[in-house]
């Protein structure tokens, strides 16, 4: 008997718990499996991971922007999102969205899928699309997790094309402090101390090509860092990752 009532408190508590996050969900932009994850993510980013960040993010949230960052965790989407205080959408590697698990869990996520290496027009269509439709779109521009001792990898220029394409911003963010073990889940072993970041918007507009707009956002995200003497390279126009780093860096964000 004492079981089975303890069965039923579970149950009506899960329902409960379940309908004030449809509730919620219905008066939002999300839908309540994104609501749910929303919810589980701000309470890893602020107890496990104790994100906090210089300032909000200087824009319109009814305008559409590029945000790119540097790339040293597989959590840096979602510390990000803690930030941005709505929903990202992330270019990401198109074998991950493929995956039956993960590719659940980033379609809820409302990711990008790409190509890696050379130029994606269908992803880049559908970011486009967005950004002009005012919403956010991100990239990571190193195309894969940096586990070097350089403070960013060589970059492409995606982000500039579909801040042209779309004619909006490209904001700037360095992340400093995410957690990273060699495994896409290991930050969600350990704890963390994480500042963002986040610089002037950058327009296409001020500059001739999108190698020089995305060398421009990288630089910026090096002065954030305090890095000003850092200079950006570009990577190779059909860059792939080696079958070794590939299964290295697992679930990275990829580059368009």
């Amino acid at each position: 008997m004492i079981t089975l009532t303890i069965i039923s408190l579970i149950a009506l508590l899960c329902v409960a718990v379940f309908s004030i996050l449809w509730l919620l969900a219905r008066r939002s932009q999300y839908t309540t499996a994104q609501y749910s994850l929303d919810w589980l993510v701000h309470i890893l980013l602020g107890n496990l991971w104790r994100t906090k960040s210089l300032c909000g993010f200087p824009l319109d949230h009814e305008r559409g922007a590029v945000i790119v960052a540097n790339h040293r965790s597989s959590i840096d989407p979602f510390l990000i999102h803690l930030i941005a205080g709505q929903l990202v959408s992330w270019m990401v590697a198109r074998e991950f969205c493929e995956s039956w698990l993960f590719g659940w869990f980033l379609r809820q996520a409302r990711t990008i899928p790409t190509r890696r290496g050379g130029i994606d027009n269908t992803s880049i269509m559908e970011a486009v699309r967005l950004l002009k439709e005012g919403k956010w779109v991100g990239v990571l521009p190193e195309g894969r997790i940096n586990m070097s001792d350089e403070f960013m990898l060589p970059v492409r220029p995606g982000a500039a094309l579909l801040a042209r394409k779309a004619n909006v911003p490209i904001v700037p963010v360095y992340i400093d402090g995410a957690p990273y073990n060699k495994t896409v889940t290991s930050p969600f072993f350990m704890r963390a101390n994480v500042t963002i970041s986040i610089g002037q918007p950058i327009h296409p507009e001020d500059f001739e090509s999108d190698q020089d707009l995305i060398l421009a956002a990288v630089q910026a995200i090096a002065r954030l860092a305090n890095r000003p003497d850092f200079q950006p390279a570009l990577a190779g126009r059909n860059w792939k990752p080696k079958s070794g780093e590939e299964a290295n860096t697992q679930a990275e964000q990829s580059e368009s």
